[in-house]
């Protein structure tokens, strides 16, 4: 009998409580975890990091000179090329800065011009290096800058009030 018993004692693997797993499962489960957290952390830096917000451009040259006429603003002339390498820097790390869109939104109506789309607009302002933005007043053919290149935030809204200032333009 006593052969009966040990024979139907269960091996100490079979005893083990269900919820309780082995310290093989346990490491693959814990590498689960930390890779799911990286990814995690990953996809937080990467969302935050790219906003959404920029500002809001015209992209028909003539309906924005039309607008800022109507409510008696300068135009900001923005000219793109979007193989240009500084075209993606200036969209993700000065147009999106909310500074820039408040300073922008509230003293100009922005108009953004591809070259590519509308190479007789880059022609009229003998654009040849890109990205080159241009202040102009909508009733004359008064103009600021040219301000051609990539720059910071800061620096990009310090040259716009530069500019506004040489054309004696207030700005807010």
């Amino acid at each position: 009998m006593a052969d009966r018993d040990l024979n139907n004692q269960d091996t100490p693997a079979q005893q083990m409580p269900e919820n309780v797993l082995p310290a093989a499962e346990k490491k693959k489960s814990r590498g689960l975890w930390i890779l799911f957290f990286v990814f995690f952390v990953f996809a937080a830096i990467i969302f935050l990091t790219q906003r959404g917000d920029t500002i809001d451009w015209v992209e028909d040259y003539e309906a924005g000179i039309k607008l800022a006429k109507q409510q008696n603003k300068p135009v900001l002339l923005a000219f793109y090329k979007q193989e240009n390498s500084y075209y993606f820097e200036v969209m993700q790390n000065t147009y999106n800065n909310p500074d820039v869109i408040e300073y922008v939104e509230a003293n100009f109506i922005p108009i953004l011009i591809y070259a590519d789309k509308q190479p007789e607009i880059a022609k009229r302002y003998n654009i040849n290096d890109y990205p080159t933005h241009y202040i102009k007043q909508p009733d004359s053919n008064k103009l600021g800058g040219p301000y051609v290149g990539y720059d910071t935030a800061r620096t990009f809204k310090k040259k716009l009030k530069t500019m506004l200032g040489e054309m004696n333009l207030p700005a807010q």
